[in-house]
């Protein structure tokens, strides 16, 4: 991400209702390279980190949004200002790969699903729903959102058979000629 995308990153957290502060961090992860995270301070209980996370995918462009968002306490920063990432909690990227963003209106419907069952900031076609830590009850929940919302009823099964939003477009192709 350059830098200016990271700065549009920081300009989109200061301004969101409800955080007092907010601080975005680059890491290196194999294999992708570098990956963002987002450290934020709510400003109070009724803090709601799904909505934050819609907001952030409504903001911005697939790839300039976080790979994480952390909630802390609050931010250590150093004498200079700047976070003090060696404090700041280790963040689980387990399974993130290269992200690939959607090309279609129905491919950008199951990522978001995917995302908000799932609590990420984002989700690319080759995100894998196992590695990315879905359970069982979640494929349940992804499986209600998707056949309403594409017209074509599916079940846990077929999550399980197409992990990624990219398999599990193409069997919906497969699956809406059947019907």
């Amino acid at each position: 991400m350059a830098v200016a995308a990271l700065q549009d990153v920081r300009d989109v957290l200061a301004a969101y209702p409800g955080l007092v502060d907010a601080a975005v961090l680059t890491y290196e992860q194999d294999p992708v390279g570098q990956v963002h995270v987002a450290y934020v301070v709510p400003g109070g209980a009724g803090f709601d980190l799904a909505a934050l996370h819609q907001h952030l995918r409504g903001a911005l462009p697939g790839t300039a949004v976080p790979a994480a968002v952390v909630v802390v306490d609050a931010l250590p920063v150093a004498s200079g200002g700047t976070p003090q990432a060696h404090v700041l909690p280790v963040v689980e990227l387990r399974g993130l790969g290269p992200y690939r963003a959607p090309g279609s209106d129905r491919q950008e419907l199951l990522c978001t699903i995917f995302a908000e069952v799932l609590a990420r900031p984002r989700w690319g076609l080759d995100d894998d729903f196992f590695v990315m830590g879905g359970e069982s009850i979640d494929a349940m929940l992804i499986a209600s959102r998707v056949g309403p919302a594409v017209g074509v009823e599916i079940s846990i099964n077929e999550i399980f058979d197409a992990p990624t939003v990219a398999e599990l477009d193409r069997l919906l192709d497969t699956l809406s000629t059947e019907v």
